[in-house]
């Protein structure tokens, strides 16, 4: 069963909110410093025990709407903040149907009419039961972060659950009532997702899109050492701590097993290096408009000609020579 991985702050996230983490995931049978790895990862039936069991805390039914309209939510993680980046709601829940997959076991679905939008949680394995603090969360999170991007009270035209929901507070954040059926969807105004986003930025979702588009190509195909050691550099690069040792440390292995591990696929360390450093600057080069100066730093180069001569060996040609082709 494939795990996927969880990012760092979810439990200063839910410990924020007086939920007992360790309790939860003892409840889940996991162990309790599943959360404090510098990689944490559950299967789907983990990651689903685990939220029920903190929603089985919760007591004020308004706190999944406060958990999913934090402070900051769309820094939470690289999916969610590239999809904060998007011109409107329609190209938002496009990349987060795209990339949802990257952040945990729950699908999109998306279909749309002349009028509506509909978004339709389901599992990855269509044997499971979505937990209702998951469900809730999740529509919180799509309604709040499209009225703080548009500065607009957006509501959606209706919520289908599997679940019955009364209470008056959480139909007074969505501004809609809340219909019990065999689903879970969303239905949104398609006028309302035509809606500018303020937090458009272009510049950061090309920044973004190449790795978390590997990422994707990777999830199923690739979980080797190799893989895991470029995703690691691409986080690293930019603030100069990318040796085999920073890299080990991140990982959560020694700089020996490493390398064993990398040997174990005949590769190397700074054979990756260089790949990721080479995949980094053919998309800056593509899709932004920095100098050649700012790529070499973004990629740890600590003088301009050492990227210049590791480019040229790259693609047989300059960079000015390559950029007349582009």
């Amino acid at each position: 069963m494939k795990n996927f991985v969880l990012d760092g702050r979810y439990e200063e996230l839910l410990t924020h909110y007086n939920l007992n983490v360790e309790e939860a995931l003892k409840k889940a049978d996991l162990p309790e410093d599943t959360l404090k790895k510098l990689h944490p990862t559950m299967n789907e039936q983990e990651y689903y025990n685990f939220l029920e069991a903190i929603g089985s805390q919760i007591q004020d039914e308004f706190t999944p709407i406060k958990i999913a309209t934090t402070s900051q939510i769309e820094s939470f993680s690289p999916p969610i903040f590239a999809a904060y980046c998007s011109k409107n709601g329609h190209i938002f829940i496009k990349r987060l149907a795209k990339y949802k997959k990257l952040i945990g076991p729950l699908t999109f679905k998306v279909s749309q009419d002349e009028n509506t939008t509909s978004i339709t949680l389901t599992p990855s394995d269509s044997k499971y039961v979505l937990p209702k603090f998951i469900v809730l969360t999740e529509f919180a999170f799509l309604v709040g972060l499209m009225r703080q991007t548009t500065k607009t009270n957006i509501s959606p035209k209706q919520i289908i659950t599997t679940f019955t929901e009364n209470n008056l507070e959480m139909t007074n954040f969505f501004d809609s009532q809340f219909k019990k059926s065999d689903k879970n969807t969303i239905v949104f105004s398609n006028k309302d997702l035509d809606l500018n986003f303020i937090s458009y930025n272009q510049a950061m979702w090309d920044y973004f899109k190449p790795e978390l588009t590997k990422r994707l190509s990777e999830l199923d195909v690739d979980e080797s050492m190799s893989s895991r050691v470029r995703s690691a550099l691409v986080e690293l690069l930019p603030s100069g701590e990318f040796t085999i040792d920073d890299v080990a440390e991140k990982l959560g292995y020694s700089k020996r097993t490493l390398q064993r591990k990398l040997s174990s696929e005949k590769n190397t360390f700074q054979k990756q290096l260089n790949s990721t450093r080479e995949m980094l600057a053919i998309n800056y080069l593509k899709n932004t408009d920095m100098t050649t100066n700012d790529i070499a730093y973004l990629l740890g180069y600590q003088e301009l000609n050492s990227f210049l001569r590791a480019f040229t060996i790259w693609k047989g040609m300059s960079i000015s020579e390559y950029k007349k082709q582009l």
